[in-house]
């Protein structure tokens, strides 16, 4: 079954389609003596895929990607993320393409890229026909949040096109209500969520992350756990309110530090 080949969760915050285009080739290849041959192999193409696309300052790339082509039982496979496009050869007339496999990275903002969630809203399966001079487009419809934690006798080209709305909260921000806050995904290695705080004061003995107050986490700063004050990057290097300086520990987080 296909969830079997992709666990992945549906985070519900960007979009991502890729709109294939597959444009079939001319016909004015002579025939031969018969009347066959050169016709027939001029109602072939070429197909490709584009792995990657863009949304606002965001880049996002397939570093593996697989797409099996019926009838022609033609397999476009990415595994390395070093191509950018993929291609193969199809004759004109009716195909399907069936999606197999995929997996969406996103640019850290260091030029690494590294794996974000993704659920497919669109089919596994999309029909299409190629026919000699025109144009077909099918579509693969993709959603994340974005959160560190894409054919005939012709040309099949992708081009990608994201929308991006608000996460489910901002990281270290205050908009979760009473008694919630929102931690970074680089320390729960979870999706961007409201949670429980605890009631420990920073700067207090913790035995658990659980007890501290929100916007904090129970760290060992070099004499003992104590609850201590997390700071988003905005803030690195930079003074903190309940003192110390903050330290980037991860992308999107950093400690405290007296």
């Amino acid at each position: 079954m296909k969830p079997s080949l992709k666990k992945l969760r549906n985070a519900g915050v960007v979009c991502l389609s890729l709109f294939v285009t597959a444009a079939c080739g001319a016909n004015d290849t002579p025939h031969d003596a018969d009347g066959k041959g050169a016709a027939a192999e001029a109602e072939t193409g070429s197909l490709s895929l584009a792995l990657t696309t863009s949304v606002g300052d965001h880049q996002y790339r397939f570093s593996s990607f697989t797409v099996l082509i019926w009838p022609d039982y033609t397999w476009l496979q990415s595994n390395g993320g070093s191509e950018s496009v993929l291609t193969a050869q199809l004759p004109t007339g009716h195909h399907q393409a069936d999606l197999y496999n995929w997996e969406l990275e996103r640019d850290d903002g260091t030029g690494n890229f590294r794996h974000v969630d993704a659920t497919l809203l669109s089919s596994y399966y999309v029909d299409f026909e190629i026919l000699n001079g025109s144009t077909t487009t099918v579509t693969y419809q993709f959603e994340t949040d974005g959160e560190i934690v894409t054919m005939g006798a012709g040309t099949l080209n992708v081009a990608g096109h994201v929308e991006e709305r608000p996460p489910v909260c901002t990281v270290l921000g205050d908009d979760c209500g009473e008694g919630l806050w929102c931690p970074p995904t680089g320390i729960t290695g979870a999706p961007l969520a409201c949670r429980a705080a605890g009631a420990v004061e920073i700067g207090a003995s913790c035995a658990s992350p659980a007890e501290c107050v929100a916007n904090s986490s129970c760290i060992d700063l070099g004499a003992g756990p104590v609850c201590a004050e997390l700071c988003a990057p905005d803030s690195f290097d930079q003074a903190c309110v309940s003192g110390g300086q903050c330290v980037a520990v991860g992308a999107d987080y950093g400690v405290c530090t007296p």
